[in-house]
C-alpha cells in the first residue's frame, strides 16, 4: 500500500491485480482510478492523465541496509495474510524469455529482462542505464541538452540533472520500453 499526495489530496494506493504492458497496475482507494506502477500515470478514472511525482528507490540487501543505516527497523512479515515472504514468487522469471502478459512495443538492443537504472529528464526523454554497466565512482554526460551526472558507491546510486537530484529506480528493459514508448534514451557508460 502506498500513500501519495495528488492535487492536495492524500491518496492511498493498493494493488489492483491488473497488468498494463506486463507491469503492475495500482488503484487509489479514494476514486478507484487505476495507475501504471512504472509511469505513475493514471490510466483510467477520475485522475486519468495525472502523473505522480517519481520517488527514487535503492535496491540493496538487508545486510547492506543494516550497514548503511545501523538503526534501521525491519517491518514485520506478519501482515495478516498467509504468504511466505522468504520465497520469491517470481523465481526464475528474470532468466526466461517469457512475459506474464504481452507488450505492444519491444526493442532488441538489450535482452528483454536486462535490469536498467531508469530516470527521467524533465521535459525530455526517459533514460535507461544498464545496471551491470554502472561504474563505481562518478560518470557524466549530456542528454537532451542537459548535464547528467551519476554517482555510485558500490551500493547506492544517485543521479542529478543540471545539478538537481533526480529520482531513479530499477526496471526491466522490456517494461521500460513498453511503458515509455519512443521517448527513450540509453546511456551506455564506457
Amino acid at each position: 500500500m502506498f500513500d501519495r499526495e495528488v492535487d492536495g489530496e492524500v491518496l492511498e494506493f493498493g494493488v489492483s491485480g491488473l497488468l498494463h504492458e506486463s507491469n503492475l497496475v495500482m488503484y487509489d482507494r479514494q476514486t478507484e482510478s487505476v495507475w501504471s506502477q512504472s509511469r505513475g500515470l493514471a490510466l483510467a478514472g477520475a485522475y486519468t492523465g495525472t502523473e505522480l511525482d517519481l520517488v527514487g528507490a535503492q535496491f540493496m540487501s538487508v545486510g547492506e541496509l543494516k550497514d548503511a543505516a545501523p538503526g534501521v527497523v525491519i517491518l514485520s512479515e506478519e501482515t495478516g495474510y498467509e504468504r511466505d515472504y522468504r520465497r520469491n514468487p517470481y523465481a526464475g522469471y528474470e532468466q526466461s524469455n517469457q512475459l506474464i502478459a504481452p507488450v505492444t512495443r519491444q526493442d532488441a538492443r538489450f535482452p528483454m529482462k536486462d535490469i536498467m537504472l531508469v530516470f527521467r529528464i524533465p521535459d525530455g526523454p526517459a533514460v535507461a542505464v544498464p545496471r551491470d554497466d554502472i561504474p563505481t565512482g562518478q560518470a557524466s554526460t549530456r542528454i537532451a541538452g542537459r548535464d547528467v551526472r551519476m554517482e555510485h558507491d558500490g551500493i547506492r546510486t544517485s543521479v542529478t540533472v543540471d545539478g538537481v537530484d533526480t529520482p531513479a529506480y530499477l526496471e526491466m528493459w522490456f517494461s521500460f520500453v513498453a511503458q515509455h514508448g519512443e521517448n527513450v534514451e540509453v546511456w551506455e557508460i564506457e
